[in-house]
């Protein structure tokens, strides 16, 4: 491959990053805030907010894997198009509504913008084999700065222009990405082979490394919208701290917490216990939800379990799709990030749900619902896979 064509390959991968961080951004810039907005909102309740956060996963799962279909047949420039056309209406919906079931359906329709799997598509059909492990971490990294950056600021656009301005905010961004998207990034040469056949995907979460993962992506997106549903509710009524000010905690928070999942990444390469410390590391949340549910009312607990927390979070985020890449054959790769998709997607979804209805009793049964599900899916893993050092 000539100069001109690398830079090329290199354009196209920042652009598609640039988008799917700009669409993430849009749907993290509500999570630090939305508990706390949403108690003043016509008809809401404890449960009805956790759907609100989480119904997006809810359709974003369900249509992962067609939207991959459509994509093999109809192009992956289009169906990406048309995601971000949905997620853009459904941004619109939810700034319009007057009441918190108007915002579920808006939220629901930005999921249907089902583009996860679609984008990872895209990234593999423009990059060269030997660069797309390279390309796949440009875009991990873009998911996390957009998730750092949505919880800084998404507190400080609250207080300014309320949560149907952090709605509207939303839909302005996916309007860029949808100029990002037509004039950056290059439309592939269409495929005849499919990359989401459904004997496919069957086949790529038969094997247990591969349901291991998408376990384990179902769990901590779970853990995410239960853990920033109770959250900033805690933090207002707990320590009478407004939402504008979230973002002091939030900032150092993130800061510090790449000192824990840089040194872990670079220990996982290093050690080859890719699995292992996976799990590892589930069991380390559960014990970190667990002291956070016994000292909620402590400032200094909440601090040092949100920086344990962030810097795991991250770790497995940036480490479990590099991690399938590695154990998934080349034939059931794409299969196998449908269903990875699907996963993560649905795990918000009943994170949310889930966690809603917990709330509704005390937002230290959510809590301690997290330690649960983070001790069950460690142990039952290191039972099954406590004696395999490498991947493969």
């Amino acid at each position: 491959m000539n100069d001109a064509s690398k830079k090329i390959e290199r354009r196209a991968a920042m652009a598609i990053a640039f988008m799917i961080a700009l669409r993430m951004y849009g749907l993290f810039l509500i999570l630090p805030v939305f508990s706390v907005f949403a108690q003043d909102i016509t008809a809401s309740t404890p449960f009805l907010v956790g759907v609100a956060i989480g119904i997006y996963g809810l359709t974003q799962a369900f249509l992962q894997i067609p939207m991959g279909f459509l994509s093999d047949i109809w192009g992956r420039k289009k169906v990406i198009a048309l995601g971000l056309v949905l997620f853009l209406t459904g941004s619109v919906i939810a700034a319009l509504a007057s009441d918190i079931y108007t915002i579920i359906i808006g939220r629901a329709v930005q999921g249907m913008g089902a583009i996860a799997a679609t984008g990872l598509a895209l990234i593999a059909d423009v990059s060269r084999p030997e660069q797309r492990s390279k390309m796949m971490a440009i875009v991990g990294v873009s998911i996390g700065f957009s998730f750092m950056l949505a919880f800084i600021t998404g507190p400080m656009l609250a207080q300014l222009y309320g949560l149907s301005g952090l709605f509207w905010v939303t839909a302005i961004l996916a309007g860029l990405a949808l100029l990002v998207l037509f004039a950056m990034v290059p439309e592939p040469d269409k495929r005849i082979e499919r990359d989401y056949r459904f004997i496919e995907v069957i086949q790529s979460i038969r094997r247990k490394q591969l349901l291991l993962l998408d376990m384990g992506v179902f769990a901590i997106h779970a853990s995410m919208s239960a853990l920033f549903l109770v959250l900033p509710v805690i933090l207002v009524d707990t320590f009478n701290w407004p939402v504008v000010k979230h973002w002091q905690l939030y900032l150092p928070v993130m800061v510090a917490s790449v000192f824990i999942m840089i040194p872990l990444i670079f220990w996982q390469e290093k050690q080859k216990n890719h699995i292992r410390l996976m799990l590892v590391t589930f069991l380390l949340l559960a014990v970190n939800f667990l002291l956070l549910q016994m000292a909620i009312d402590r400032w200094l607990v909440i601090v040092v379990s949100l920086i344990i927390y962030f810097g795991l979070f991250n770790y497995l985020e940036a480490s479990m799709p590099a991690l399938l890449s590695k154990i998934a054959t080349e034939k059931y790769r794409g299969a196998a990030m449908g269903a990875y998709s699907t996963a993560q997607f649905l795990g918000a979804f009943v994170g949310g749900a889930v966690g809603g209805f917990l709330m509704s009793f005390s937002s230290q049964v959510v809590l301690l619902a997290l330690f649960g599900l983070q001790l069950v899916l460690g142990l039952v893993g290191l039972m099954i896979f406590g004696t395999q050092k490498t991947v493969g």
